[in-house]
This record gives C-alpha cells, structure tokens and sequence, in this order.
C-alpha cells in the first residue's frame, strides 16, 4: 500500500469534515458535530455555549502550504433565536439563500455545492474588497499586525495605514496568500474564552479532536510562522501537554509592551512537537484589542515587537 501523499491527507483532514457536514445541511438542514459540541458544552458548564449549526461551516480551501498560517478560535456569525435551547436547537439551514447566492439549482448535488462553497471562498476577498469596496477592519488588524514579518509569503504594502487603496491591496493580500485556520470551523457572535478553556479541563476529549486537527494541518508544510490570535490558545495547548501528552518543549516568557497603548499588550512564544515536527507557535494574547478599533499603526508597531520577539525565541 502506497503511503499517502501531502494532498491525500490535508484531503482526509480538510475534505472529509467539509463533505460530512455539507451533507448533513441539504438532508437534514443543520450540522450534527456543531449541534453535539453546543449541547456538550452547554451542559458541561451549566450554561448557553452556542456554535452555529445551521449556517455553513468555515473550513480553509486554499494556502494549504502557505508560509504563514494564522489561527484563530472560530468564525463570526449570527445565531439566530437563543431565547432558548430548544428554539436555538430547531433551527435550519436556509439552503434557498445559499444556492441563490452561489446560482445553484434545486437539484444540485453534494459536488456542485462543495465546488461552489470553494469558489465562493477563493474570490470572497476580491468581490468583498475591491469589487464592493468593503472594509473589514478585524482582516485589515492581522494585515497591520503582519505587515513587519519578514518574508510572511504575504506581500503587504508599508505606508499610509489609512489609504483606502494600501486598505484594499492588504486585505485581499492577508485573506488569500496565508493559511487561515479557526479551532472550531462554526460561527457564533460571542464565545466566552475562559468557559472554553474550562470545559478542556473538565472534559478534553470534547475539543481533543477540534485542536488536533489544527495541528495536523500545521505540520503537512514547512512553516515560516505559525500565530495563534488569542490568550486562550496557551492555555489550551498547557492543558494539551499536562492532560493528554507532552507537545510543547520550550516555552518562553510572556512578553508586555507597555508604551504603545495605555494598557499593557503582549505575546508568548512555545516550541512544539508534534508528528515527530517542530515548530515554534507565536500567540498574540492580545490580538484582536478591542482598545485598538481603528489605531492601525499601533497595531502594527504591536506585531513589529512580536515578530523580534519571535524570532529571538527562535533563534535561541
């Protein structure tokens, strides 16, 4: 038997849980894996934790093998009635405006609708951001917090942060030249990070599966930087390591930068192991700042210091 090959497994990895949940929506109008990690989650800790599984999921279609690979926890969206589980839980996929939007037919099949839901996603950032001259300012912060990685594979453009053209070329650049990957691939408007952490301690093998798909991705290519966009990942990736099995082999101190806003920002550094590969994750504990909505230079001054940070770690 022949082993798999790179495409093969991002493949098993990627295509299998786009199809399976695809699946589910035009027969049975709603996602089983993000309806089960809602109620698992809701019960565990005593209170409404709600992913979307109603609305189609957001899985990578391209940059598989993208220098820079960015992860955050999941994808915003609306989740409809919440006034209580059961009319939450009830909830459908609305298939006509899906189809609508992407000029399926009725009659279309699971392929039709996964190459159109591809299509949709590869040209999502040049019909938002040039074609409808949208903004999108948490895309337009990681194209700022990046903008002074060297040699990213994103080709981002220094300059006026608030010229609507440096704006348009950066966020299409951000979207469609790295690696964006989410924890969970279902939408909601709010998660409380703290709650999620607390579940892996409570429970691991709810969200074992969730991170370690994240990591098998991360390690089918050769990386250049591998960024994690919120606090919650180190924990995560701590509880992964005592709970489960050892995978992170260095960790450096948090750093605080005190002088670009008034509060203190910062960011981690871990070397992991996993598969037999290493690699060194950066976390922007501090990314997206609420305190920084439109302060587009300070936060690229923010992942100036990051990256120094990051590559002093790595070099050490």
């Amino acid at each position: 038997m022949q082993p798999k090959t790179t495409l093969e497994k991002e493949n098993s990895i990627f295509e299998a849980f786009l199809k399976a949940d695809f699946t589910e929506l035009l027969t049975h109008g709603k996602i089983s894996r993000a309806e089960h990690l809602s109620r698992e989650l809701s019960s565990l800790l005593n209170k409404p934790i709600y992913f979307s599984h109603f609305g189609e999921p957001h899985y990578p279609v391209q940059n598989f093998d993208a220098q820079t690979v960015f992860i955050h926890l999941n994808p915003g969206a609306g989740l409809g009635n919440t006034s209580s589980p059961e009319i939450f839980f009830n909830q459908t996929w609305n298939k006509e405006s899906f189809f609508k939007l992407h000029q399926l037919s009725n009659t279309s099949e699971i392929e039709e609708v996964l190459e159109a839901y591809k299509r949709g996603w590869i040209n999502y950032a040049h019909q938002r951001f040039i074609v409808k001259n949208e903004f999108d300012n948490f895309d337009f912060k990681q194209a700022c917090f990046l903008l002074h990685w060297v040699n990213s594979g994103i080709n981002l453009i220094k300059g006026d942060l608030k010229d609507r053209e440096i704006q348009q070329h950066n966020s299409v650049h951000v979207l469609n030249q790295k690696l964006q990957l989410e924890l969970f691939p279902y939408g909601s408007n709010f998660i409380d990070t703290t709650s999620i952490l607390e579940a892996f301690n409570y429970k691991p093998d709810i969200l074992k599966p969730y991170l370690e798909n994240l990591l098998n991705l991360i390690v089918l290519h050769p990386r250049k930087y591998v960024l994690f966009g919120s606090r919650i990942f180190q924990g995560l990736l701590r509880s992964y390591h005592l709970r489960i099995q050892p995978i992170i082999e260095n960790e450096g101190p948090e750093q605080k930068f005190e002088s670009i806003t008034r509060n203190s920002l910062s960011f981690g550094c871990m070397q992991i192991r996993w598969n037999n590969q290493r690699f060194v994750a950066g976390i922007a504990h501090s990314f997206p700042r609420r305190d920084l909505p439109n302060a587009y230079d300070k936060m690229a001054e923010y992942g100036k210091l990051c990256y120094q940070h990051f590559k002093e770690f790595s070099a050490s």
